[in-house]
């Protein structure tokens, strides 16, 4: 009895640990299949020269050129390991501007423990006529997700740093076209970091916090909780529309009226929905605002 108790033990033991291997090793295998489909994404990150740290009266802050950088995106792969989408760009004091700027993207090394590296050119004349970008990522989630670094820069600002995330918005051989007017709707809360330009001379950081409340015809109001530069902003009415495309990109407008005055302040943003409409990544589109970046989260429906 005590033998045939013993051998149902190991034989258990042997078949959990024969299914924790085989689930383990499943989720380890990543092929170019893994990763095809749509995917929204963002690359945040900066570039930081000639810092001085011998001299207190810029402690803490930096000398010299620093450049904060930020995109924001969309890209469909296929099952050959290419990728064609498009991205808005912030870089420093230029902004790219409202239409969005067309990516192809390769992935020239995919290995069965979903790390790789893909590879894409960018333009931004007249600053950047044709740089050669390379990224190491790291997919994870069964190709929900993917994290990234940039590993080669040719062409391009070399000292540039970032890293990438990118979220699938639906799979290969999915319907195209899931999103649209309803996929903006109920009550999200956005987040945003900005550089907000005073005059030519002087820009100020800027973080705010909107809570909208989105109609199903698109129309929002909401209010603002805003601190830039020296001032904050506590409870600032704020109204705009959502546009929502079939493929999940979005343009919006962020309307309010400057403290004191009848002064209609527009600005326009723009971004790329995922998890069914529940979040987003976005950025303004704005010559006072050349660096922005923003997320939106549905909070309630």
């Amino acid at each position: 009895m005590r033998n045939k108790i013993t051998i149902f033990v190991i034989m258990g033991l042997l078949v959990s640990s024969g299914i924790a291997v085989s689930s383990t090793q499943a989720h380890e295998k990543c092929s170019l299949q893994t990763m095809t489909g749509t995917y929204a994404f963002y690359e945040k990150g900066s570039s930081l020269l000639n810092f001085d740290p011998n001299n207190p009266a810029y402690l803490p802050y930096f000398v010299g050129g620093i450049a904060p950088f930020v995109t924001v995106g969309e890209v469909t792969f296929t099952s050959e390991g290419v990728g064609d989408g498009f991205y808005w760009i912030s870089i420093g004091a230029i902004n790219g501007g409202e239409k969005p700027i067309p990516v192809h993207v390769t992935i020239t090394e995919m290995n069965r423990d979903c790390t790789g590296k893909f590879q894409y050119n960018v333009t931004l004349p007249p600053f950047i006529p044709s740089a050669t970008i390379e990224e190491r990522f790291i997919l994870f989630d069964d190709g929900r997700e993917y994290r990234s670094v940039p590993i080669s820069i040719s062409g391009g600002i070399e000292t540039l740093a970032w890293f990438g995330v990118g979220q699938r918005i639906r799979k290969s051989g999915e319907p195209a076209h899931s999103c649209g007017p309803h996929t903006a709707n109920g009550t999200y809360l956005l987040t945003a970091e900005n550089i907000v330009l005073r005059d030519i001379h002087e820009g100020v950081a800027d973080t705010l916090f909107i809570r909208e409340d989105v109609s199903h015809s698109g129309r929002y109001t909401g209010t603002l909780y805003e601190k830039n530069g020296a001032l904050s902003i506590d409870v600032l009415p704020v109204f705009g529309t959502y546009t929502v495309n079939a493929d999940c990109s979005f343009s919006s407008t962020l309307k309010f009226y400057l403290l004191g005055t009848n002064e209609l302040v527009t600005i326009v943003i723009n971004g790329v929905f995922f998890d069914e409409g529940k979040q987003y990544y976005a950025l303004a589109i704005d010559a006072g605002v050349p660096y922005s970046f923003a997320m939106g989260e549905r909070i309630s429906q």
